[in-house]
C-alpha cells in the first residue's frame, strides 16, 4: 500500500470518526437536556454552554483532519480512481455475451440465479416492509399530543425492519454481480472457442438489461401506497394541527 493510500485512508477514518462524535454528542446534549427538562419544564434543552462544551470536546479530531486533508492537498495526494468510470458488471456482462451465438449452459445457468436473487430480494425487501405499513395503518399509533412518542414509535418499527430489507436487497445484488462475473467469464471462453472453431458472430446483443426504472416505480409505488396509508388513517389531519401548533408557538401566538 502506498503513502498516498495511507493518507487517504486515514483521512476518510477520521471523517467517520468525526462524524459519529459529532452524531454522539448531539444525542447526548438531546438526552440531558430532556433530563433537565423533567426536573424544570422552563429549562431549555439546549444551551449555547452545552453545545460549545461538545464542540469543544471534538475540536482536536476536526483539527487533526483538517490538518492531514490540507497535508494531502498540499502534497497532491488524491484519488487516483475518483474520475475513472464505473465498471458496471451488468454492461460488462452484456458485451461478452453479445459475442457469443451459442450460450452454454453454465451462462444460462447464471442467467437464471441472478434472476431468482432478484426475486429472492426485493420479495424480502417487501416482506419486511408490510409491519412497518401495517404500524402507519394503524391510528392507535399516532396520538395526537405525543409528538415525540409517536416519532420514536413509528422509527423503533420502521428501522429495523427497512435496515433488515435493505440488508437483504445488498446481499441480492452483491450475489447477482458475483454471478454475472462468472457468466462473463464464461461467455468469454465461449466466444473464443467460437471464434477457434468459425462461428458466425451474432448480429446484436442478448438478453435484455434489468433496467435502472423498476428501482425508480418500485421507490415510488412505495411512496404513494405510504401517504395513502398515512391519509387513511388520519395521519394528515394530525399532522397538519401539529405543524399549526408549533408554528403558532414558536411566534408566539399559542
Amino acid at each position: 500500500m502506498t503513502k498516498s493510500k495511507v493518507c487517504l485512508l486515514l483521512n476518510g477514518l477520521l471523517c467517520v470518526l468525526l462524524s459519529a462524535l459529532l452524531a454522539a454528542s448531539a444525542v447526548g446534549v438531546y438526552r440531558d437536556g430532556m433530563a433537565r427538562r423533567e426536573k424544570d419544564p422552563l429549562e431549555s434543552i439546549y444551551t449555547p454552554e452545552i453545545v460549545s462544551e461538545k464542540l469543544v470536546r471534538a475540536g482536536p479530531l476536526f483539527v487533526v483532519s483538517l490538518g492531514l486533508a490540507s497535508v494531502c492537498l498540499a502534497l497532491g495526494i488524491r484519488d487516483e480512481g475518483a474520475e475513472k468510470p464505473v465498471r458496471d458488471p451488468e454492461i460488462v456482462r452484456d458485451l461478452a455475451c453479445a459475442r457469443v451465438s451459442r450460450p452454454t449452459k453454465e451462462m444460462t445457468g447464471e442467467r437464471r440465479k441472478q434472476r431468482r436473487l432478484m426475486r429472492a430480494g426485493w420479495g424480502t425487501f417487501v416482506l419486511c416492509m408490510v409491519p412497518p405499513a401495517v404500524y402507519l395503518a394503524s391510528p392507535g399509533h399516532f396520538p395526537e399530543r405525543d409528538l415525540e412518542g409517536m416519532f420514536y414509535g413509528l422509527m423503533s418499527v420502521l428501522l429495523p425492519f427497512a435496515a433488515l430489507g435493505l440488508c437483504a436487497l445488498a446481499a441480492a445484488y452483491a450475489l447477482r454481480d458475483r454471478s454475472m462475473e462468472r457468466e462473463t467469464k464464461a461467455a468469454r471462453e465461449q466466444a473464443q472457442s467460437e471464434r477457434t472453431e468459425g462461428s458466425p458472430r451474432p448480429e446484436g446483443r442478448r438478453g435484455s438489461p434489468v433496467r435502472s426504472d423498476i428501482l425508480r416505480l418500485a421507490v415510488i409505488a412505495a411512496a404513494v401506497l405510504m401517504i395513502i396509508a398515512g391519509a387513511l388513517n388520519g395521519s394528515a389531519l394530525d399532522v397538519l394541527v401539529k405543524a399549526i401548533t408549533i408554528c403558532t408557538e414558536c411566534v408566539g401566538l399559542g
